[in-house]
């Protein structure tokens, strides 16, 4: 009889923190969470109740035991990828029904129960979501279920705790995951099972395992006879445990192995082992039915389209995969002639692009690029007339045409947009399928009441290519908005504001305003800086509230061209942090030229764009942390690249200093004129107040005199070590002196 390896919770003792009944902290959390829920309706506009005894470190350290640190849904290694989470499995924070009715309450109570909680790596965790689906929605139990009612729910999600997942997924040697079973297929969409990393993390595990059965299949010709290689045997059997990563993919070939030679070397060497015998070995008309059915599932995922703007369409958007931009592929755009951008896609919360660079290196055509492939054939033809965009014009000179190509996560195929010299557009992947919000670099309030509202209920782009078009009428919006609509967005505006969530944001007499020392401060008497945010979260919230419901949950994506704009600086080193917080969900593809706004985006989240040595616009990505990084320091460091940030008349001599030491033979005129520099630069600025500090700065100089030369990445690291080696002597050499003096 085949055994079942399932996760199970009694080999891990209970974590004592969580435990209920004895007057403790779960108990004082769980009573403090029921007073805010019971009055839900009335504390929407402030911030959401913090569970805090879930995450806290016993309990982590049980759900790494129990887990085996590795990802309960996807299997990779948590420390291999370098982040986790506790996740709920059933959310704590809401759920979408099938029919994209928020339910708020659900599942708060059962944030703190062991039985509830997994070790989730962040993709698999964002991937999820607030998706929750049942085959039935109308067994979901209701608020405060006990157990027995919550096992009345079937959830399309699979259980690592419950379901035998290794025997119903199907593993192929390439890395892929199908199935034929509705519940399969929708946890491998809902959980993005199939995105790019993880695939490509199996196939290598998966070749490691092939290449071993090889090996020992071939031993079976050996002349002395069949011999057990118990090396390779213990290897696959590592390979095969529960602490290692993708180890059901793994028994999964070696159950296939031993099927399709009952007799062999791989059947021998692996008889009675209960790893090996848990697992169902698939054969390929399974595997090939399974991977039929897994594209038809993602078929129907993808035949939405939001240009209906039905209720229809929106479930279907909000009910699948979240769609995130992976990877922008451009070619023969104004000055762009090539250029991928890889979007990182490693956060617990949607992931931010912001990109820098001098003034026409591509920045903005980016992001007319990203959203004219984006927002659907009906939405793009009536932007291009009504704003007379001149399309032809985005062709790169000499081009016969000009083409984006983006894909998204869950997609078969790539969408791609085509732009003929003419001014002729084609496209595959036509309709709109994921909510849309762009703004230039230019954003306007309305001047005059009851502006009409541009875009769609899906997106909203024209202020992106025309700066006259204004932002949302904010006060407007809100003073229209449903009671739960209006309770959401005056949460979000006074985190963006900062502002104490405990204060009222009210419709009182027909404007919206904060409610201050008794009075009313209507939104349109505050600072145009504070109306410009408010504009804009307001301009963000009006488009995908509506579908959303929460902006917790909210998902889509959002183009800003100059993100500082408009802001004060303490504005601009919060900005990033405010919209996370306020849109966690929200994909953020950003320009900027200030240093400041690239606090808060982690390290892979900043790309800059440079004009090659032969012309041409080219990405560079592998640049520095900036995390405890001053804001001068950032200027000087590969984000920026000025030189310094010193008085242009010190900079000027700096110039001529380095241009000298760029001659391979100065002249004696030269050499006078450079020791003339160092004499004058040194008055201002000390360049080394002992001999080794000034070898080490000259050396330092001499690099930075000639990297200008250098634009070959691999030959500017050579030259990086060879400066090292250069410092390094220098140092030893400095050393060695005070040691002989001693």
């Amino acid at each position: 009889m085949k055994t079942v390896i399932k996760v199970d919770r009694d080999s891990v003792p209970f974590p004592e923190v969580l435990r209920r009944g004895r007057g403790g902290a779960a108990d004082e959390e769980f009573q403090k969470a029921s007073a805010f829920y019971s009055e839900f309706d009335k504390k929407r506009q402030h911030s959401r109740f913090e569970f805090k005894l879930y995450r806290h470190k016993t309990v982590r350290d049980a759900l790494a035991k129990l887990f085996n640190g590795k990802c309960a849904y996807c299997e990779s290694q948590i420390a291999a990828i370098g982040y986790g989470d506790v996740d709920n499995f059933r959310p704590k924070g809401g759920v979408l029904d099938a029919g994209s009715t928020y339910l708020p309450l659900h599942y708060w109570w059962l944030t703190n129960e062991w039985t509830n909680l997994y070790l989730s790596c962040s993709m698999c965790s964002r991937a999820k979501g607030g998706r929750f689906p049942l085959e039935d929605e109308k067994d979901r139990a209701p608020v405060l279920a006990s157990a027995s009612e919550l096992l009345k729910e079937c959830p399309l999600l699979l259980d690592p705790c419950v379901d035998d997942v290794e025997n119903i997924l199907l593993f192929s040697s390439n890395g892929t995951v199908s199935c034929n079973d509705p519940r399969g297929l929708t946890t491998i969409e809902i959980l993005s099972l199939n995105r790019a990393e993880l695939v490509k993390a199996r196939q290598q595990t998966a070749r490691a395992v092939l290449s071993q059965l090889e090996v020992l299949s071939l031993s079976e010709g050996s002349p002395d006879g069949p011999q057990i290689n118990t090396e390779i045997v213990n290897r696959l059997k590592e390979m095969m445990s529960p602490e290692a990563p993708y180890a059901s993919m793994c028994r999964q070939l070696v159950s296939q192995a031993i099927a399709a030679k009952p007799n062999g070397m791989v059947a021998l060497a692996f008889a009675n082992d209960p790893l090996a015998a848990s697992v169902k070995a698939f054969t390929s008309g399974e595997e090939r039915a399974a991977q039929t059915a897994l594209n038809k599932f993602q078929a129907d995922q993808e035949s939405y389209s939001l240009e209906a703007e039905t209720e229809q369409t929106v479930a279907a958007y909000v009910s699948t995969r979240d769609r995130l931009i992976e990877s922008v592929r451009i070619k023969n755009l104004r000055a762009i002639a090539n250029l991928d951008l890889n979007v990182i896609d490693g956060s617990e919360r949607a992931p931010w692009l912001m990109l820098l660079g001098e003034n026409a290196t591509g920045k903005s055509t980016v992001l007319h690029s990203i959203a004219l492939a984006l927002v659907g054939e009906r939405y793009r033809g009536k932007l291009v007339d009504a704003l007379h965009l001149d399309v032809p014009r985005m062709v790169r000179n000499g081009a016969d045409f000009g083409e984006v190509s983006i894909r998204l996560t869950g997609a078969t195929e790539p969408r791609t947009l085509r732009i003929q010299a003419d001014g002729t557009i084609t496209a595959t992947g036509r309709e709109a399928q994921l909510m849309l919000l762009a703004y230039g670099s230019t954003r306007l309030l309305p001047r005059k009441p009851n502006s009409e509202v541009q875009g769609t209920n899906y997106a909203r782009v024209e202020n992106l290519f025309d700066p006259f078009i204004p932002l949302v009428d904010a006060q407007q919006w809100l003073l229209t908005a449903p009671a739960e609509a209006f309770d959401y967005a005056a949460g979000a505006i006074k985190k963006a504001l900062t502002v104490d969530v405990e204060r009222e944001l009210v419709r009182q007499d027909g404007e919206v305003g904060i409610i201050e020392r008794g009075g009313l401060i209507p939104l349109p008497r505050l600072c145009d800086g504070y109306q410009t945010v408010i504009a804009l979260i307001a301009d963000i919230l009006s488009v995908v509230l509506p579908a959303w419901k929460t902006p917790d949950l909210a998902q889509g994506l959002v183009l800003i061209d100059e993100v500082g704009n408009h802001l004060h600086p303490s504005w601009k080193l919060r900005f990033v942090e405010s919209v996370r917080s306020i849109l966690p969900g929200m994909q953020v593809i950003a320009t900027t030229h200030e240093p400041l706004c690239l606090r808060g985006l982690h390290h892979g989240e900043v790309a800059v764009l440079q004009r090659g040595p032969r012309g041409g616009i080219h990405m560079r990505a592998d640049l520095p942390a900036i995390d405890g990084m001053r804001v001068d320091q950032i200027l000087m460091s590969e984000h920026f690249g000025l030189q310094s940030t010193l008085d242009p008349s010190l900079q000027s001599l700096f110039d001529e200093y380095y241009a000298l030491l760029r001659e391979d033979n100065p002249s004696p005129d030269d050499r006078q004129r450079m020791e003339t520099l160092r004499n004058d630069i040194n008055q201002k600025q000390k360049l080394g107040v002992n001999e080794r500090e000034r070898r080490m700065l000259e050396a330092i100089d001499r690099f930075l005199a000639r990297r200008i030369e250098v634009p070959d990445q691999i030959e500017l690291a050579e030259r990086e070590q060879s400066l090292d080696a250069e410092l390094s002597s220098i140092w030893s050499e400095a050393l060695v002196r005070v040691e002989g003096a001693a």
